[in-house]
This record gives C-alpha cells, sequence and structure tokens, in this order.
C-alpha cells in the first residue's frame, strides 16, 4: 500500500515509517512541501504521490502555546485536518486523521469509548475535536484514531523529547521530582500506536473513531515510578497534586478500545509492557532521543 505521512517527522510519523518498513511504501514530505494549511498544495502533492491512504500526524500540540494562539492552533488542527480529509477524498485515498485524549473533559472516571461526547476543556483539545468533526464532515471513508501521553524513541519535535527522557534526564541530573499525581490516563507507545494505524488500514476496517492508547491507565506519578523502577533508578520522586494550572488538562482522560475485539483486532498491550519496551529498546540507542 502507498502511504503519504504527514507529520512524519515526529515521535508517531517516525514510527509509523519505521513499522511500515517491509509492509507498505511510506512517502513522507517535509512541511515545507505538504503544509496542511495550504489546500492547493496538498492537493498537488496528492494527485502527484497517488497514495491508498493518507496519515494526517501534523499537529499544533504545546498546549501552552495553544492557549496562546488559538488562531495559529485551530488553523493546523481543526482546518488544516479538514484539508487533508478533502484532498484525500477528491484524490480517492481513505483519511487517517490522528487526534488526542484531550477531547475529553476527563469527568469520568471509568473513562471514555470511541463515540463518547467529546467536551474539551483547552484550545488544543477543541481544536482536535474540531479536526475530528471537519475530517468526518469531509470525508465519509476516514478514520480518527486517538491517542494519549504518547511516548516514542523519536521524542517530540514540538517539546524536546517527550515525559519518560524528561524524567531520566531529571533523574541523571540529581534533581528532586515532583509529578502530578491526581490527573489518570492511558499512556500510548507511538509503536504500537503506529503498528494499530497500519493494521486498521490493512483490515479496512469501517470508518470511525478508533481509540489507540495501550491497555491499563496511571497517574502521571506513577509513571514516572514505573520508568524508574524499570531502569532500576532510585529516583527523589514525589506525588503532587495538579492545583492550579495554567492550561486546564482533564482529570481522567483513560481511552477504552471498545472496538478491536468486535473487529477481530489484537488487543493492545498493558502500558507497562510498552514501557518496558521502550526502556530496553532506549539502551541499545546509547540512551539518546533520536
Amino acid at each position: 500500500m502507498r502511504i503519504l505521512l504527514l507529520g512524519g517527522s515526529g515521535q508517531l510519523g517516525t514510527d509509523v515509517r519505521g513499522v511500515a518498513v517491509g509492509r507498505h511504501e511510506v512517502i513522507a514530505p517535509r512541511h515545507e512541501e505538504a503544509d496542511v494549511t495550504d489546500l492547493v498544495g496538498l492537493e498537488r502533492v496528492i494527485q502527484r504521490v497517488r497514495p491508498k491512504a493518507v496519515i494526517n500526524a501534523a499537529a499544533f500540540h504545546k498546549v501552552e502555546l495553544c492557549e496562546a494562539d488559538p488562531s495559529a492552533t485551530f488553523g493546523v488542527n481543526a482546518v488544516g485536518a479538514g484539508n487533508v480529509a478533502r484532498a484525500a477524498r477528491t484524490s480517492g485515498a481513505r483519511c487517517v486523521f490522528v487526534s488526542t485524549d484531550y477531547v475529553f473533559d476527563g469527568e469520568r472516571q471509568e473513562g471514555y469509548a470511541e463515540d463518547d461526547q467529546p467536551h474539551p476543556l483547552n484550545v488544543y483539545g477543541a481544536s482536535k475535536a474540531a479536526g475530528e468533526q471537519l475530517v468526518a464532515a469531509a470525508h465519509p471513508d476516514s478514520l480518527v484514531v486517538r491517542g494519549s501521553g504518547l511516548f516514542g524513541h523519536a521524542g517530540s519535535s514540538g517539546k524536546g523529547g517527550n515525559f519518560v527522557e524528561t524524567m531520566l534526564a531529571k533523574a541523571a541530573a540529581g534533581e528532586a521530582v515532583s509529578v502530578v499525581d491526581d490527573q489518570i490516563f492511558a499512556p500510548s507507545s507511538t509503536r504500537d500506536m503506529a503498528d494499530r494505524i497500519l493494521t486498521l488500514l490493512e483490515r479496512e476496517v469501517p470508518p470511525g473513531i478508533y481509540h489507540a492508547a495501550n491497555s491499563g491507565s496511571c497517574s502521571w506519578y506513577r509513571f514516572a515510578l514505573a520508568t524508574f523502577e524499570i531502569e532500576g533508578i532510585d529516583a527523589d520522586l514525589t506525588p503532587k497534586p495538579a492545583g492550579e494550572q495554567v492550561v486546564r488538562r482533564p482529570r481522567w482522560s483513560i481511552l477504552l478500545d471498545t472496538k478491536a475485539e468486535r473487529l477481530g483486532l489484537p488487543r493492545s498491550r498493558p502500558w507497562r509492557d510498552a514501557l518496558e519496551w521502550y526502556l530496553e529498546r532506549r539502551g541499545r540507542r546509547g540512551g539518546a532521543v533520536a
């Protein structure tokens, strides 16, 4: 399958390219070559590449910057998402839009299923929720794939690494680490999420929303604690309440996968297993974030 990948240099995009080796042909143009805010340019790229599927992993995602610049945020995450979907439909390609747990308000302790109604708390979540709606309206054969708390070996270009790498760096520097223990989520290995996206395309699943987080849930403190436990690090780690934050975040944003079993798809592995795999592979890479 020929796949056009937008946002191919980020954590998820890098793993999509890696997981696709030997399975699919992935073409990942640079941002300058395929800007999601430029519909005409996108149409030219898609017409030239003629992909069977377009995966849109491009995003404006640093939540503090999103609050400061709603126009740019909605331009990429909402209008841009609609542009990609329209261009994909015109060329006859399926469209995959990567979304987030932040479309929810976090009031449901039991977590959120794919078809639960979004109610975002911040600009980033609102822009992604709008993007989901625009994609569905523009392209009836589209997939929305949500993740939560992404971590991958490529780090995140907009965030300067990822949470795991930040925790390990602080511990290596001998810093005391205090992490929020009352915001619960479902961590997502970008390697596993990439594999799930490709599997959804390969199985030709029905259009709609899919959750691709790893199974289980934890707080950010528990995620940090597990990281140190697996690595055998005696870190100065303490829990703390979220308290007042510059940007509101959902308290419980667990993504429930209610579709995998029904569609005969493999279930996602537990988040701790995925974290162990990540840390083992990280060691082989000399501890560096690529």
